[in-house]
């Protein structure tokens, strides 16, 4: 058990030190007229572009307050994170309900697991789009999926 707990903290570690090492750009975020207002407010609590083996995707950590882990919510959510980030041809996001795991999603294991509560997938180039979360605590994290390829902007 503390040993397949070691192997998953060294690949955590790995994919963060691969986004972090990757980050060779800024993030450029679109203005901020065309962000929706109703969309819930986020925190980035780390940010980075992937190696090669990514094709240079962005990765983002954020975090949101628990209360909105609703589909309609989320799905503002999703159009704002389009629409935040319109440069980008590839983006995932991992949403957590918590910014201090979102901050330090390597360190400590236990509270970011506890945390994470959901995924939004990007990528214009082979239009898909969809987010998945879980509507509390405790519940899988895909327990809701939503595609949106048909609204890829």
């Amino acid at each position: 058990m503390a040993r397949r707990r070691y192997k998953v903290i060294i690949a955590l570690s790995t994919l963060g030190f691969a986004v972090l090492a990757g980050a060779q750009q800024p993030a450029m975020k679109c203005p901020p007229d065309s962000t929706p207002p109703t969309a819930p407010e986020y925190r980035i609590g780390l940010a980075g572009h992937g190696t090669k083996k990514f094709e240079c995707e962005l990765f983002l950590f954020i975090s949101i307050d628990p209360s909105h882990f609703a589909r309609e919510d989320m799905l503002a959510l999703a159009d704002r994170l389009n629409k935040d980030f319109c440069y980008e041809r590839q983006l995932t996001a991992i949403i957590l309900d918590d910014y201090y795991a979102a901050r330090h999603p390597l360190r400590n294991t236990k509270k970011y697991w506890a945390a994470e509560r959901g995924k939004y997938h990007l990528d214009r180039d082979r239009r898909e789009e969809y987010i998945k979360f879980s509507t509390a605590r405790g519940k899988p994290w895909d327990e809701v999926v939503i595609d949106l390829n048909a609204e890829i902007k």
